[in-house]
């Protein structure tokens, strides 16, 4: 009798054991941050959410489609224009999903006006706010709803220009193929 009650506690304290075990390895490698989340984007995704109508920009191309960006900086050196040349290389490279997407260049008040003049892409004139948010250099994807999704901050070196917009066209497609708007 004795050793049937015994077999039972051990029966039941190696089934709360193995249960357990799980939740508690679970909670010790989040918690200590030994796991590394498999994030598959190569930009930086734009968080709180914000839109265009948030920052004060009026979007001319507000629920008709997607918008490939960049916001022209103050001076527009030759990084500035091989960064526009990518532009138009990663639109042409969408291929059958061009249709979806428009290559938009952001103008402030204070960025280069020669650098726009000449471009066939449509311009956009943004506020203050949206400058402070998004900044010189950079590669911004839009959402047809004029929201801002993910942002490609400048290049650190020319030879990371062409892995960038990589990055970006792999993330364009996914969110393309994903998209239930535009």
């Amino acid at each position: 009798m004795k050793n049937a009650v015994w077999r039972g506690r051990i029966l039941l304290l190696s089934l709360i054991f193995v249960f357990a075990m799980p939740v508690i390895s679970a909670k010790l490698i989040l918690s200590n941050q030994w796991y590394e989340s498999g994030v598959t984007n190569r930009g930086l995704l734009i968080e709180p959410s914000t839109t265009f109508s948030q920052l004060g920009v009026d979007n001319p191309l507000d629920k008709t489609s997607w918008q490939l960006a960049y916001m022209i900086p103050e001076v527009c050196d030759s990084f500035c224009q091989k960064q526009l040349h990518l532009l138009g290389q990663s639109y042409a490279a969408l291929g059958k999903e061009k249709s979806r997407v428009e290559p938009v260049v952001f103008v402030s008040d204070k960025s280069d006006p020669q650098a726009v003049s000449g471009l066939k892409y449509q311009t956009i004139e943004v506020s203050s706010a949206f400058s402070e948010r998004v900044s010189g250099f950079e590669y911004v994807i839009v959402d047809p709803l004029g929201q801002l999704v993910m942002r490609y901050p400048k290049a650190s070196e020319e030879e990371e220009l062409v892995s960038q917009s990589k990055g970006l066209l792999a993330d364009f497609r996914k969110l393309l193929k994903l998209s239930r708007v535009g």
